[in-house]
């Protein structure tokens, strides 16, 4: 499969750090590479069928099916595709479980091909949470993983372009299942318009939020006239 590396397939890598998943398995009879990428039913149905079905479509000339999946709560898709599987595996990323994920090489070189991929990984793992403070709304950037290769990884990228990040540990317990998981967050007004500015997200759920915390100050500043 012979794919350019530009900032298409560099946001398209990102979304897979994020929601993507792929292995191996027996299809009728061999083994068969099986990648899938899926996030929240709601939150994120906008962001996939207007962003991430195009340029999956392009960038791999493969059609793909979106499709609800009400007993997990996502939205996504599933192919079995062995080109996909290996394409994505000699760029260095896993299969199974995401234990030892990282940015691949091939997007840490330049700026506009790692801020895509920051973008992908933000706009599939990421989130936006205003806090109210002393009567304002406090903004914090975050982004979860399980693991602490791409947790170190990502914070020493933002630090590098100016943005303010460090990252926390925290248990989760699935179905009674302890999984460690990092926090990385970056906090605070200057860094949430630099980081806006500086990774443009494109997914709807974020726009909004950032839109919502862009109004709340407008109506600050006219209680305050």
């Amino acid at each position: 499969m012979n794919i350019p590396i530009n900032e298409e397939l560099a946001e398209e890598i990102g979304w897979h750090i994020g929601d993507g998943s792929m292995n191996y398995y027996k299809n009728q009879g061999r083994s068969k590479g099986f990648y899938q990428l899926r996030g929240h039913i709601e939150d994120d149905k906008q962001h996939y069928l207007e962003r991430i079905k195009p340029f999956f479509d392009k960038i791999y000339r493969v059609k793909i099916s979106l499709r609800e999946m009400p007993s997990t709560r996502v939205f996504g898709f599933q192919i079995w595709n062995d080109e996909v599987v290996k394409f994505k595996e000699s760029l260095g990323l896993p299969l199974g479980k995401k234990w030892k994920l990282e940015i691949p090489k091939e997007f840490l070189t330049d700026k506009k091909l790692l801020k895509s991929c920051i973008r992908g990984i933000f706009d599939t793992d990421g989130g936006l949470y205003l806090e109210k403070k002393n009567g304002k709304l406090y903004p914090r950037i975050y982004i979860t993983t399980i693991s602490l290769n791409l947790a170190t990884q990502l914070t020493l990228l933002f630090n590098s372009i100016k943005l303010r990040a460090g990252y926390w540990i925290s248990n989760r317990h699935p179905k009674g299942r302890r999984v460690v998981s990092y926090k990385i967050e970056i906090r605070g007004v200057e860094m949430l318009h630099k980081f806006f500015k500086e990774i443009e997200p494109k997914n709807p759920k974020h726009i909004a939020k950032y839109n919502r915390f862009l109004e709340s100050t407008k109506d600050l500043k006219k209680t305050t006239l």
